[in-house]
């Protein structure tokens, strides 16, 4: 009892060893994958275009001061002539030069919100463009995910692949000395080595499969990702056990694509609301300090010293603007935001109706694969074996080549269909995962 107790201790121990050592390589695959993808970065650029669009609609809300500086001719201007006897007046109430210089300052006092929502629909948008950053964050680390445990699946068949190899090698020397004893025909020598060239073009292909994998994971990285992979990893990492209304109710809070339509909801709503005052009057405060000339008229020509000719002046004053006809865009803009609202209605029930559709079909993967695989490990077994009698069986002469090849290759494809099984499982458990929006990274 005490010796099972320890073997099951060192067996759990060794489990949780595999699922650390699985999930410290993915994550660190996951990380490169993310601080190196451009497409990423492009969209963190987003963001940051956002942080400032929203700073420019809340310096709307502020005073706009501004300078003027100006310079005019005008020809002609209006005089007047008054006679006294025999000596005339010429009198100009405006000079031919007007020069003016002022600093002005114009504050919104009132807009009736318009300038709030614009604000509030800049900052919606802001979390529309961080979402998309998570979003794409997500996508890297599931397509790595699906990378990595493809080339796991790869490595363990190319190591079945070895075996057999193996198996067909030893094959070859006991039929080559069954040949030199005279036991063995030619024709098993031939067909022998047929058999083994047949292997090696599979493990050539699978190897090759496994180099594509790697490529295309080290493109993600953009490092080399065979240092990266465990040799020895496995499929003992473990996912979330959610069923499907689980990872349904999950969905609607962490899935992407839901978050991005309930963003978008959002900004809708803003739209309809500011469409809705887009007739709304604005109340503003006109402020404007200044120098020019021209307050004193010229009397026959003569130009005022400087001192009297420029004076300082202010402007003070309250300014509303009433739209009163616009042709009907408020009305139009109004509806068009409500149609586009009731349209992401429309857009919500259809990515949970497929949302609910997946998580069905990778629940149902994930079961028919979990029942094939407790057949494969019987078969894998049995096949083992099988082998195991065919071998002393041939070694004593009593069955065929053709009987231990048999034997061989029902073993391999045994375990190659129990690798696919796994690796399906696995690919179920990920989708569920991706789709219900789990952060295992």
């Amino acid at each position: 009892m005490k010796k099972l107790t320890v073997f099951g201790l060192i067996l759990c121990a060794q489990m949780t060893f595999a699922q650390d050592k699985n999930t410290d390589a993915l994550g660190r695959l996951v990380k490169a994958a993310i601080d190196y993808s451009p497409r990423i970065k492009e969209q963190q650029q987003l963001v940051s275009i956002g942080d400032y669009k929203t700073k420019i609609q809340e310096a709307a809300l502020k005073p706009q001061v501004q300078s003027e500086l100006s310079v005019t001719r005008i020809d002609p201007v209006a005089k007047a002539s008054f006679a006294f006897g025999s000596t005339s007046t010429e009198l100009s109430f405006q000079p031919n030069m007007n020069y003016n210089a002022n600093v002005g300052a114009n504050y919104t006092i009132a807009d009736w919100g318009k300038q709030a929502l614009a604000i509030e629909r800049a900052k919606l948008e802001t979390n529309l463009s961080k979402n998309n950053v998570e979003g794409l964050k997500q996508n890297y680390a599931y397509q790595v995910a699906n990378l990595y445990y493809g080339i796991v699946y790869l490595q363990k068949a190319i190591e079945v692949q070895k075996e057999q190899l193996k198996l067909v090698a030893n094959n070859e020397k006991l039929i080559s000395d069954r040949l030199k004893q005279g036991d063995a025909l030619d024709y098993d020598r031939v067909s022998i080595q047929v058999r083994y060239k047949n292997a090696e073009t599979r493990l050539t292909d699978l190897q090759g499969q496994l180099d594509r994998q790697l490529i295309y994971l080290s493109s993600l990285i953009g490092a080399d990702a065979r240092t990266m992979v465990p040799t020895d990893a496995d499929f003992s990492a473990t996912w979330a056990d959610l069923t499907v209304s689980a990872a349904f109710e999950q969905a609607q809070t962490n899935n992407i694509d839901l978050k991005n339509i309930k963003e978008k909801d959002l900004i809708a709503d803003q739209d309809v609301k500011i469409a809705q005052l887009s007739m709304a009057p604005t109340v503003s405060a006109v402020g404007q300090l200044g120098i020019k000339n021209g307050y004193l008229p010229r009397i026959n020509g003569e130009v005022p010293p400087v001192d009297k000719d420029f004076k300082f002046n202010t402007v003070l004053g309250l300014k509303m603007t009433i739209p009163i006809y616009a042709g009907g865009r408020g009305a139009y803009s109004t509806e068009m935001a409500k149609l586009s609202k009731e349209m992401l209605k429309y857009s919500s029930e259809a990515t949970n109706q497929a949302l609910k559709r997946d998580l069905d079909a990778a629940e149902n993967d994930y079961t028919i694969a979990k029942n094939k695989l407790d057949l494969s490990e019987k078969n894998v077994f049995q096949a083992q074996y099988a082998l195991k009698l065919a071998e002393s069986r041939y070694k004593n002469g009593v069955i065929t080549n053709v009987e231990i090849e048999a034997a061989q290759t029902a073993l391999r494809e045994a375990q190659l269909t129990q690798l696919q099984y796994q690796y399906m499982m696995t690919q179920a458990k990920l989708e569920v995962s991706r789709l219900s929006g789990l952060k295992f990274w």
